[in-house]
């Protein structure tokens, strides 16, 4: 669509390619591994209206386990928490970008923003209680397929993310559960097949499918995440005339 409006010969998209060259790409690549804390508050942003979360108690929340698509005031909450949380965290990695943990994976596959992330989730689930612990697993496990690509850390991923679904359909919550289930065949197709291209396809739809399943549940966040892919896709096509590689956060 955008080779048609803007093919690469035109003025139109010489002037919007200098644009998109003078953001800075350290600031892109941060910005661009931020999507899976996004998922993680939204979850949690869903956990409070939904279940009974003690730390919340005190907030009187009118409980609502079935509501879709929503769209309420109160979910300005959640897009400020988002908001607030991407400012502090692309200051954060900025300025203290030789610490490992606020290393974006495309500098440091090892000790990266993700292991920042899986510990961040891990803690939260002090604060949220056990529904919490089924997510952070997912995230340790994003974690491990871009630590690795072994086939010890794909059998250990596949082990973190059935314990996940345990715990979340022994929990009776949908959003988990639900994603786990569609998300395993990946999994287990990236433990048996040869190729690379599949670790690479269980990395982004692990994302991908938590951002679906969610954005049933809040619609709001479905509109910032296709704000999120069409702005990098955007991106790559006006500053390098490159498809983007969506959802994939490191260098291959």
């Amino acid at each position: 669509m955008f080779k048609r409006l803007f093919p690469p010969e035109s003025p139109r998209y010489q002037h919007i390619q200098n644009a998109f060259k003078k953001i800075d790409v350290d600031t892109i690549n941060r910005l661009e591994i931020l999507f899976p804390m996004w998922i993680m508050f939204v979850f949690q942003h869903y956990l409070i209206k939904s279940y009974d979360i003690a730390i919340y108690r005190f907030m009187e929340i009118d409980l609502n386990r079935d509501y879709l698509f929503s769209m309420i005031t109160e979910d300005l909450i959640g897009v400020l928490n988002i908001l607030l949380h991407s400012l502090l965290f692309l200051w954060l990695m900025k300025k203290f970008e030789s610490f490992g943990l606020f290393r974006i994976v495309k500098m440091d596959s090892q000790t990266n923003f993700l292991l920042f992330l899986s510990i961040y989730s891990l803690i939260d689930v002090m604060i949220f209680g056990k529904m919490m612990f089924p997510l952070a697993l997912l995230i340790l496990v994003l974690y491990l397929l871009y630590r690795s690509d072994s086939i010890q850390i794909k059998i250990i991923s596949i082990l973190f993310t059935v314990l996940a679904l345990i715990l979340s359909l022994c929990q009776d919550e949908p959003i988990v559960s639900t994603a786990t289930m569609v998300y395993l065949p990946f999994l287990v197709v990236a433990l048996i097949g040869k190729s690379e291209q599949y670790l690479h396809y269980a990395q982004k739809y692990l994302l991908l499918i938590l951002f679906i399943f969610l954005s049933t549940k809040e619609l709001w966040f479905g509109f910032i995440g296709l704000g999120y892919f069409l702005f990098f896709y955007s991106y790559h096509y006006f500053s390098s005339n490159e498809r983007y590689n969506w959802l994939k956060f490191d260098s291959n």
